[in-house]
This record gives structure tokens, sequence and C-alpha cells, in this order.
């Protein structure tokens, strides 16, 4: 007899495991710490101001995990506080507008220019047991327009994040995360040395500025 419910709770166990095959895990892919810690040695003399509409911010993504599982998240929203810190870590002073033509609040922050971001993501794993993404891509195309709408810089920039299942432990998203940070610091890299944003202020005078 004990071996019979042995046996069934096996079954049962692996009953549930099939059960749970393609549920899809909520994550947090980005935190508030996600932006560079150190802001560009040279600021951008300029501010500017990006625009996420509140349809992207609820906006929810699913890309594949491990185990036959998949991970959904909402990208926009995870990333909305780190690309603010980061625009500021190159920009006299960022702002977030509702929309691009939100002309009180442009100016009234004295913007010289609009950061429209478009994200792309997805992920993968190769363990056949635990659904946590060991990998994850971020990919950020970044349109910056002056007032008149004209683009005066598109790029996209990616980040990559791997993370092995030792590492996980409390934190599933780490593969998420490590992209969120690589990605982030590829964006302030590219925007402090594009040629487009000549006019730059030492990191201290952006300071007081912002204050």
């Amino acid at each position: 007899m004990r071996a019979w419910f042995t046996i069934a709770g096996r079954c049962a166990a692996v009953a549930a495991l099939i059960a749970l095959a393609g549920c899809a895990h909520p994550i947090q892919i980005a935190t508030d710490k996600s932006a560079p810690a150190t802001p560009a040695q040279k600021k951008v003399g300029k501010n500017i101001g990006f625009v996420i509409p509140d349809p992207l911010l609820a906006k929810e993504v699913t890309t594949p995990g491990g185990g036959g599982d998949k991970v959904s998240y909402l990208p926009y929203r995870d990333l909305e506080v780190p690309l603010y810190s980061t625009l500021s870590n190159v920009f006299a002073n960022a702002t977030k507008l509702k929309a691009p033509d939100d002309r009180a609040a442009i100016d009234k922050a004295q913007l010289a220019y609009i950061l429209t971001p478009e994200i792309s993501t997805d992920s993968s794993s190769d363990s056949a047991l635990t659904w946590p993404p060991t990998r994850f891509t971020i990919n950020l195309t970044c349109t910056v327009t002056d007032l008149s709408g004209k683009v005066v810089f598109k790029q996209v920039v990616s980040g990559q994040g791997n993370a092995e299942f030792s590492e996980f432990k409390s934190n599933f998203a780490l593969s998420a995360h490590r992209a969120s940070e690589n990605m982030l610091s590829n964006l302030q890299k590219a925007l402090s040395e594009a040629p487009e944003f000549s006019a730059t202020l030492p990191a201290a005078a952006a300071v007081a500025t912002a204050r």
C-alpha cells in the first residue's frame, strides 16, 4: 500500500509539472539602480525630455524561459526610472513628457531635445527543469529630435545579460537585470560620445544647473 501511495505521489508531481508547463512567470527586468552609477565626464549642456505613453507603460511582453515556461514583464514600465537616471547622467536635466507635443511641459523644462525610446526584448534558457531565463537581450532604438521634429540622433543600443542557475537564488530575473544594466551603460556611452550633442558643460556645473 505504501508503495502505491509513493507511485501515486510521483504521478501527481509529474502531472503538476506538465500542467505548469508553458506558464508565464512575471519578472521585473530592471530596477531603479539599473542605470550607470557614474555620470558622464562631460554632460551635454542642454535639457532633454523623453516620451513613454501610458499604453506602452502598460504593455506586457512574454518571452521564453526554461523548462518550456515563459516570463512576462512590462519593459517600458520597468525601464522608465533607470532611463530617466541615465539621461540625467548625460544631459543637464531630463524630464518625462506625456506626449511629444506637450508644449507647456516643453517650455517649462526648457527642453532642447526629445527622446522617444522603442524597446524590444528576447530571452532563452537551455534548462529543461527551471524557468528563469539564463540569457536575456534588450534592444532600445533611441530616436532624439529637436523641437522642430527633426531627427538629430538615432541609434539602436543593445544589452546582453547571462546568468547561471547557481546564481539565481532569490533573483530569478538576474539575466534580465544584467541585460538592462548593460544596455543603459551602452546608451549613456552612445549619447555622451555622440557628435550631434556638441554643447557640453562640466559635470559639476550640470549638477548646479539641475538644482
